[in-house]
């Protein structure tokens, strides 16, 4: 059990430790405790988190907190307990975040976070000022009050990742006020989105036309996509895939329900030359029944971005491939117009949304999990009036402010009743977050 709150300040840098790390016994010690404090700790979790949880109980009525800790605390989805419960025990929060990598070495975002006022009865919100600075060579004694006065404060709503409060006034209140339009669908709604597929050695189950053909495995492979840059618009066709073909490996082994005795001899000889070099010893090929089955092979009804550099994508999948794990498979519900669907996600909306709901790591990528995708507001209608083409020639042609422009148009102003000043916030608030974390070096 913990000790009777007593400190007044705790100050700390807590070891990062993602879950499968951290060693069993220290854990277990540390989750025992977040439960006896009412936390519900997951397996997703890193050691930091719970040195902030339980430093936060240690703090006696007025305490303060600082802690150097990631840039995660903003965004991740395990964090979202350990925000919700900084805003019910403390009067004020300062984050001062970096535009450059503070351990450019290890491509680890960090914050400093700064608590003040633990309450004796926790409260619904708290008032939070953010702070960007260039690097540590900026941070001194004055700079908070040098930046605070000019720093508007924001009362944290626990539902919002905390990626938003770095927006301007103007942009935060466009997508906090939008978000909850009741006519807007959130993507699970509308489709499911899953991880593309883990072949455990993608050197080996990847293969090109030419092995495939050498090892007599065309009938027993698929067609396939794994490189992101390779979806440029809101449509993959099968000209597109021939372009791709070209220049990557294309093609999956599919050997699952295949009896051996129907591979072919070269086939049988690829996969013992595999073998000699280790192919099979991998953990997600070991755990297989049999290590050459890769699980779960499918072809989706469209693609969306898992990691997005300039802007997230949800990309009709008219080539009949698959994907690798490098890019999520998204299957329609029945109802759903695809071309509708991935046309209409192109808006300023769901783009700014996107930098909200994801996570960004030091070199200026943005991940999306597939239950953040399926929480994007989707403006959609099937019988909205979009023309897909131009859409899609928009973006093909790097134009994707008209391709905004247009899409924007059509749902939020028209469909939704947005005002054209309220729509420009939501574009500003999308720049303002991509151009944060592209920008951050």
């Amino acid at each position: 059990m913990l000790r009777t709150p007593g400190f007044d300040v705790v100050v700390g840098n807590p070891p990062f430790i993602r879950f499968q790390y951290f060693e069993e016994e220290s854990r277990e010690v540390a989750f025992g405790h977040l439960r006896d404090a009412g936390y519900k700790p997951t397996k997703l979790a890193n050691a930091w988190a719970a040195f902030v949880q339980l430093s936060i109980e240690l703090l006696k009525p007025g305490g303060r907190l600082a802690m150097v800790i990631p840039a995660e605390l903003l965004q991740v989805q395990y964090a979202h307990e350990l925000r919700a419960r900084i805003v019910s025990s403390f009067e004020h929060v300062v984050i001062i975040g970096f535009r450059r990598l503070i351990f450019p070495e290890i491509q680890q975002e960090v914050v400093l976070l700064m608590a003040e006022g633990k309450r004796a009865v926790p409260a619904e919100d708290c008032d939070i000022h953010t702070i960007d600075i260039s690097d540590a060579a900026e941070l001194d004694a004055n700079v908070m009050l040098r930046r605070i006065a000019h720093t508007p404060a924001r009362h944290s709503r626990v539902g919002m990742k905390w990626t938003a409060l770095y927006l301007s006034e103007a942009a935060y209140k466009a997508i906090d006020r939008a978000q909850g339009n009741k006519r807007l669908t959130a993507l699970g709604h509308l489709a499911s989105v899953d991880v593309g597929i883990v072949t455990g050695l993608n050197a080996f189950f990847v293969i090109d036309d030419e092995r495939a053909k050498a090892v007599g495995a065309e009938k027993l492979s698929v067609p396939i996509i794994g490189k992101t840059g390779a979806l440029k618009s809101v449509l993959f066709g099968s000209e597109d895939f021939a372009a791709y073909r070209k220049l990557y490996p294309s093609r999956l082994l599919n050997l699952a329900g295949v009896p051996e005795s129907r591979f072919p001899k070269k086939l049988v000889a690829y996969i013992e030359h595999g073998e000699s070099e280790g192919a099979h010893t991998g953990y997600k090929c070991r755990i297989r029944k049999r290590w050459t089955d890769v699980p779960s092979v499918y072809t989706p009804d469209a693609f969306l971005f898992r990691q997005i550099h300039s802007y997230p994508l949800l990309v009709l999948n008219g080539a009949g491939a698959a994907s690798t794990d490098t890019i999520h498979r998204v299957r329609l519900k029945p109802e759903v117009d695809g071309s509708i669907l991935s046309a209409c996600f192109v808006n300023s909306l769901t783009f700014a949304w996107a930098e909200v709901a994801g996570r960004s790591y030091g070199g200026g990528v943005l991940e999306l999990e597939p239950r953040e995708a399926e929480e994007l507001p989707i403006p959609y209608f099937s019988d909205l009036d979009l023309d897909v083409g131009h859409i899609d020639q928009l973006l093909r042609d790097g134009d994707v402010d008209a391709a905004l422009d247009y899409v924007d148009q059509r749902t939020l102003i028209q469909r939704l009743g947005f005002s054209i000043v309220q729509t420009r916030a939501m574009r500003n608030a999308w720049r303002e977050l991509s151009n944060r974390r592209i920008l951050r070096k």
